[in-house]
């Protein structure tokens, strides 16, 4: 406790430190939300990579594999899947904000499709990042230091400590406090994730026991789920409702924990970061070298190594380890985690609070609203929104997991339309918006959230969560996708707005492809297809017994499905290379972005109009609340 109360104080006072530096540079108010677009690139690209990973996966993919083995082998590619968005949109969305001189993915959104639904959906996904996903987090570590402290620090006492400071420095520096800590903060995190898989090889005897281990284990036939994929895909009616046989881990559940994972860069926080640069110079080598290289590589060996040693002994898990190493060394592990941890939910509170101000509340019913009000307001609603998280955190814990589970698949609905706005001119503004619609229903019909809604109302769906073994984010993103093939093949006559039409412009001219990178379109299609399919679809599959000889050997040492992973994570490092720099998607760019010059219109008193909104706002939720009351107390069980 000495330790750990002695690393928390310098931990916080190097924090709110270097926040009020943040805040001074900042002049308060003037760039609390983007840090004057100064961000610099080298800092960005560490930044998305930490928030992309943050504790999450550190947590999460070490616990399922000490529990499930690598029957999930998908897993063992987060880092190449976490890199392949911002490959494809980081640059150009990029270029896109520069032209409109924007700051934010829900400007952007309303400037190009002139839809306020796109708007709130993005708020809305930044706001279950911020309350849910990392809150989710937040509470496992105020867990976590409960039992290192033997009951003397309680869990609501250590999640109230634990969100203090992170609204300190999030509340007083802004964006620029995040940017800035958030590059320390994920270096912290990767020499953790180095620490603990470190500690628990040694603590089996080295990297050639782990594996002579894990082929003792391999060798009970009672355990041969924990190092196969359970086939391609089985029809069940999801977790809940039908057992699959054997266990959860098809190759198309990997295919979809792919794409949950794809949605995190996506998302309206990596976006925030992104447009906060002053240069999309560090894209490609983020991209590459940091998010698929550096950290692709920790999660793909050191991680699966940690969770590996707990499968073998459960005395090696994180919460084990902490609780049996050195003090001094095991209170560092902790502050490594917790730096992760809120570098991802600082960046949450920052994005979700500036869109609920910005982006909904200024707009629509305060539009005289000052820039330094919009910061104090932008404060308050953070303090709320952190307020709300801890209450959640101490007294439905369930339910914040419940909320954190549809982040991810609910950010990776954004692919449609932010593929509308970078890549696919040809997708209508009446397509992106109703494809997310429906992606919505897909997502929130095959997750606890929805269906619980449902069963509140007395009606209960036949299936249960993930039927098929496929993911949510695959049940949202395919009713999304054919809504927006179908509506765009017949809404082509319609007329995009001013900035749409300028924004395909400046992508025609500025982005034009080298005569070199057009004649290799067709293979790098060709590349990302064939490692789709092999790495984390159906074919991984081939992977249970690639590297297998005679009676089950071990050709290479390690469980086929690893050695399988990680020949797929160095071919993934290879294709993001190759997407990036060959073929120019996130190179870097030297060119100047002028400033796009909007027709002219006159600016009506909205005032009385605005507050008309908030009286219908307020009788909205209230006829709404009563309804709900009323038809669950009808129908209801």
């Amino acid at each position: 406790m000495t330790w750990l109360l002695l690393y928390l104080l310098f931990y916080t006072a190097v924090v709110l430190y270097w926040a009020r530096l943040a805040a001074k540079a900042n002049g308060d108010f003037e760039t609390y939300f983007s840090a004057g677009h100064q961000i610099a690139p080298w800092v960005s690209a560490l930044v998305v990579a930490g928030a992309s990973v943050s504790g999450w996966l550190v947590l999460g993919d070490a616990g399922r594999m000490a529990s499930q083995g690598f029957g999930w082998p998908g897993q063992l590619q987060a880092g190449i899947a976490l890199a392949l968005p911002g490959v494809f949109f980081f640059k150009r969305f990029w270029l896109i904000a520069q032209r409109l001189r924007l700051s934010s993915q829900g400007e952007v959104l309303r400037a190009y499709y002139q839809s306020e639904f796109l708007v709130v959906f993005s708020t809305l996904v930044a706001v279950l990042f911020a309350v849910g996903f990392a809150g989710m987090q937040l509470g496992a570590l105020s867990r976590l230091l409960a039992n290192l402290s033997d009951g003397m620090i309680s869990v609501s006492v250590a999640a109230t400590v634990l969100s203090l400071v992170l609204f300190g420095y999030v509340a007083l520096g802004g964006m620029r406090a995040i940017g800035y800590l958030g590059a320390v903060q994920t270096v912290l995190l990767g020499a953790v994730i180095v620490g603990f898989a470190g500690f628990a090889i040694m603590s089996l005897g080295g990297f050639g026991t782990l594996n002579q281990s894990l082929q003792k284990l391999a060798a009970d036939p009672a355990n041969a789920g924990l190092f196969n994929v359970a086939g391609v895909i089985q029809f069940t009616a999801g977790i809940g409702r039908e057992a699959a046989v054997g266990h959860e881990g098809t190759a198309l559940a990997s295919l979809g924990l792919a794409m949950a994972l794809m949605g995190f860069q996506a998302s309206p926080l990596a976006a925030k970061i992104i447009l906060s640069t002053r240069s999309p110079r560090g894209i490609a080598a983020g991209q590459t070298w940091v998010m698929a290289g550096a950290f692709g590589g920790l999660l793909a060996l050191f991680v699966t190594a940690l969770g590996a040693s707990a499968l073998i002994d459960p005395g090696l898990a994180i919460s084990s380890l902490l609780a049996s190493l050195s003090p001094w060394f095991s209170a560092w592990l902790f502050i490594g985690l917790l730096a992760g941890v809120q570098l991802v939910a600082g960046l949450g509170l920052l994005t979700a609070g500036e869109a609920l101000v910005r982006h909904i509340y200024k707009p629509w019913f305060h539009s005289g609203l000052s820039r330094k009000a919009t910061v104090t307001v932008t404060r308050v609603v953070v303090g709320l929104l952190v307020l709300t998280s801890v209450l959640m955190q101490v007294l439905t814990p369930v339910t914040l997991s419940v909320l954190g589970g549809l982040a991810l698949p609910l950010a990776f609905q954004l692919w449609t339309p932010l593929l509308g706005i970078t890549w696919a001119r040809w997708i209508t503004r009446p397509a992106a918006i109703t494809g997310v619609g429906f992606g919505i229903a897909g997502v929130l019909l095959t997750e606890p959230f929805g269906q619980a809604v449902l069963s509140f109302f007395g009606l209960d769906l036949p299936w249960g969560r993930w039927p098929w073994t496929l993911n949510s984010s695959i049940w949202g993103m395919v009713p999304n996708l054919a809504v927006v093939l179908l509506i765009s093949l017949f809404t082509q006559r319609l007329r995009p707005t001013e900035e749409a039409l300028d924004v395909q412009q400046l992508m025609h001219v500025t982005l034009r492809t080298s005569a070199r990178a057009a004649a290799l379109k067709t293979t790098a299609w060709s590349v990302v297809l064939a490692w789709l399919f092999l790495a984390v679809g159906p074919g991984l599959i081939f992977g249970n017994a690639a590297f297998e000889g005679a009676e089950g050997a071990w050709l290479v040492g390690l469980p086929s499905l690893w050695a399988w992973g990680l020949l797929f994570w160095a071919l993934g490092l290879g294709m993001v290379w190759f997407l990036s720099y060959k073929m120019e998607m996130a190179s870097p760019l030297h060119i100047d972005i002028p400033t796009f010059e909007p027709p002219r219109r006159l600016r009506r008193d909205q005032s009385a109009a605005e507050q008309m909104r908030l009286r219908a706002l307020l009788i909205t939720v209230g006829v709404v609340f009563a309804l709900a009351v009323i038809t669950a107390l009808t129908f209801g069980q």
